[in-house]
């Protein structure tokens, strides 16, 4: 986050959540910008993952394993599946529910997708040169379980 020197955050500037806030966000600028050349987004990366490492999950449980809306997972999935990442099925129990599994296509875009994330996040290992990641790690997996 810039500042001009003459502007005071007050306590903002020792708040967790405001800290984590602004990291956040200068995190995924970079990530964003990185998967847009790919014609992705945080998002639907996050639900590739999620589908590359479970058969078949029903697009809820996805969207609340990502945090998100199961409204906002709609434009997620059409895009996915007109990309042929990803196949829609219904079960014959309920079909409100919609399963979904990762294509081929969408296992082999994992691939390149990975690579790129993987850059990312060296760049923010190195950013945190000398912490101890796994305490940081730690810290942040407890908050986000508040």
């Amino acid at each position: 986050m810039t500042t001009t020197p003459s502007l005071s955050l007050g306590m903002l500037d020792d708040l967790v959540g405001f800290r984590l806030r602004h990291a956040n966000a200068a995190a995924l600028r970079q990530l964003d910008a990185a998967l847009a050349e790919l014609g992705m987004t945080t998002a639907m990366f996050g639900t590739l993952e999620v589908l590359a490492n479970n058969e078949v999950v029903a697009q809820g449980v996805v969207a609340e394993a990502l945090g998100l809306n199961r409204s906002t997972m709609v434009p997620i999935i059409e895009k996915l599946h007109d990309k042929g990442w990803l196949v829609r099925e219904r079960t014959p129990e309920d079909r409100r529910t919609v399963l979904l599994r990762l294509t081929d296509d969408g296992r082999r875009a994992m691939r390149q997708l990975r690579r790129e994330v993987e850059r990312h996040e060296a760049r923010l290992s190195e950013a945190l040169a000398g912490l101890d990641y796994d305490n940081f790690m730690r810290g942040l997996r407890r908050l986000c379980e508040l």
